[in-house]
């Protein structure tokens, strides 16, 4: 485990630390030496377990003392009391005479191409952990040239990756403060999300969705009818990969996401807070009900209704190419079946023509395995290019294990991210193959079954406009305002 990865693991914001000179061992031991959260979650259950029967329902407002007569009150005689606030404003404040209102408009944006906002924004990404949110490094950074990932040549030693140096005179990097207050002059401060009602919902899916679960539906239905209502307020950007800017409401979170090939909006639905850890509904909202794919700018575009309609198909998967080590034997395990075992440099994937209207994405062609470029097991593939694909993000093939259960159930999944997820985020998911298939050394095709966890659908009367909405702004007018 590398520091950062130890400070991570203590539940420090290492998105917000900036991290530039401190060597790994420095960064191990600011992480210190506490507990594990395994033991000390397991701690933390068996307490829970042993003390059920003293614990209140979530509706009982009595406690266990006033059910059984043992409440003590203690009256300290030494504690200072304090009085309480004063119902007159002009006790504390004086000269709010002086104070003038003036409406603030949260709408009011300046017209900056799409196309500028796409280019700067690459300009002022995050190329490394250790810039952290808002800083840039002047260490030579690289990118590699398969996945494309950056990383300055300190924090990049491993994986090893396929890098070469970035030139940054050729290509002059923008402050992120300076892009900071670009967006958010182009963004308006308040959305609202119009024209998903119960009657369209219910006209796709007697249109497109007819085998999803009745009661999967309603629940579905009800919490995307419910988050279209209250409009959302800017939240903060975030400075990673790429760009985000994030809206918020009490029922709904609206992310933007600035990617060079595909700007889009997501929307997503918020469950409620009584629902169980585990329940259907939480997995469901874990995806986005709805997005938008910008076309000439921000706030334009076709938007499409994403169904919780599961549907299963079943694909060819052929290995290709020469015989490589697989991961288990360069990492130099001595059982038997992982000693001199190989897998293909290369996999085909195809499927019949008439399952490819299923896929959001047609993710036949040929996958690359590119074993340096890290993710789980080393099983990182990207699809070769073709055509069609030359104006979308990259496709890949990548092993995407979960936070927690068991490894078997951990499966392959076509998605064109592969970042490293931080805590309650999710990656965009093509199609989800078995848990049971690994790669292997095994010649001739392989029938895989896979799963397309949503099916998108365009819609007509869908929009996300500014919100008219104004706050007051007061403004001192004379420098006569003392608490």
């Amino acid at each position: 485990m590398v520091g950062l990865e130890a400070l991570h693991l203590q539940g420090l914001p290492i998105d917000e630390l900036l991290l530039t000179r401190e060597t790994e061992d420095q960064l191990a031991d600011l992480a210190g030496n506490a507990m594990s959260t395994t033991v000390v979650g397991t701690t933390l259950l068996v307490s829970l377990i042993l003390s059920m029967k003293y614990l209140t329902p979530g509706h009982d407002k009595r406690t266990y003392e006033e059910k059984h007569g043992t409440r003590i009150i203690e009256i300290d005689d030494d504690v200072m009391q304090v009085d309480g606030p004063s119902d007159s404003v002009q006790d504390h404040i004086c000269g709010e005479d002086q104070l003038l209102e003036r409406p603030f408009d949260l709408s009011k944006t300046t017209g900056q191409p799409l196309s500028a906002l796409l280019e700067d924004a690459m300009k002022s990404v995050r190329f490394c952990t250790c810039e952290g949110r808002k800083d840039m490094t002047e260490r030579e950074v690289r990118r590699c040239n398969d996945c494309g990932f950056t990383a300055c040549v300190k924090c990049g030693g491993r994986p090893e990756h396929n890098a070469r140096p970035i030139d940054v005179k050729a290509n002059p990097r923008l402050a992120p403060s300076t892009f900071e207050r670009s967006l958010k002059s182009a963004l308006p401060m308040c959305l609202d999300l119009s024209g998903i009602t119960e009657q369209l919902l219910n006209s796709l899916k007697q249109e497109f969705g007819t085998s999803i679960p009745s009661k999967r539906w309603e629940i579905w239905r009800n919490a995307v009818v419910e988050a279209v209502g209250p409009e959302l307020r800017f939240v903060e950007l975030k400075r990673q990969e790429l760009w985000y800017a994030t809206f918020e409401s009490t029922k709904a979170v609206v992310e933007l996401c600035l990617h060079p090939q595909r700007p889009e909006w997501l929307f997503y639905a918020k469950p409620s807070p009584k629902e169980p850890a585990n329940a259907e509904i939480r997995k469901l909202l874990m995806y986005p009900v709805a997005r938008l794919a910008c076309s000439s700018s921000l706030l334009n575009g076709r938007w499409e209704v994403a169904l919780p309609q599961t549907t299963s198909v079943e694909i060819s998967i052929k290995g290709t190419g020469e015989l490589v080590p697989s991961w288990q034997s360069k990492l130099g395990l001595q059982d038997p079946k992982f000693l001199d075992a190989n897998v293909f440099s290369q996999l085909e994937v195809s499927l019949p023509h008439e399952d490819v209207v299923h896929f959001d994405r047609d993710i036949t062609g040929t996958y690359v395995l590119l074993d340096k470029c890290g993710t789980a097991n080393n099983a990182l593939h990207k699809k070769v290019a073709t055509k069609e694909d030359a104006a979308l993000p990259p496709l890949y093939l990548l092993l995407n294990p979960s936070r927690s259960g068991k490894s078997s159930d951990d499966a392959f999944v076509f998605s064109t991210s592969i970042r490293r997820l931080e805590y309650q985020e999710t990656r965009p998911i093509f199609a989800r193959l078995q848990p049971s298939w690994r790669q292997s050394s095994k010649d001739g095709p392989q029938r895989v079954s896979c799963v397309i966890p949503q099916k998108y659908v365009f819609t007509e009367g869908v929009s996300l406009k500014v919100c008219l909405a104004f706050l007051c702004l007061y403004v001192v007018a004379y420098m006569g305002l003392f608490l």
